[in-house]
C-alpha cells in the first residue's frame, strides 16, 4: 500500500483508495448515453470530471443537470470526491 502525496489519509491497494470516512472506488465503467459504447476507466481522486469524449461515437458527454461530473451521470459509480462526502451535497457540484 503506497499514500498519495498530498494526500496522508488517502492510501492506495490496487484500484481502491482507502480515506478516513472508508474505501473509494476508483474505476466506473461508463456507457454512452448516445451509441451505448461502455468502458471501465479510472476516475480521478481529487477532482470532478466535466467532460468525457465517446471511444465509439465521439460524443462530448457532459453531466447531466444536478450531477457534478460524468461519472456519477454516466458511469457504475459515483466519483470519488461524492464518495468521500457520502453523498452529492457534499461534492463540489
Amino acid at each position: 500500500m503506497r499514500c498519495q502525496p498530498g494526500f496522508s489519509f488517502l492510501c492506495k491497494s490496487n484500484k481502491v483508495y482507502f480515506h478516513m470516512s472508508g474505501a473509494i472506488v476508483l474505476e466506473s465503467t461508463i456507457t454512452c448515453p448516445q451509441c451505448g459504447v461502455s468502458k471501465t476507466e479510472t476516475m480521478p481522486v481529487n477532482a470532478c470530471q466535466y467532460f468525457y469524449e465517446c471511444t465509439g461515437c465521439g460524443a462530448l458527454l457532459r453531466p447531466k443537470p444536478g450531477d457534478c461530473c460524468v461519472f456519477c451521470s454516466y458511469g457504475t459509480v459515483a466519483c470519488p470526491p461524492v464518495q468521500m462526502a457520502g453523498g452529492r451535497d457534499g461534492c463540489c457540484a
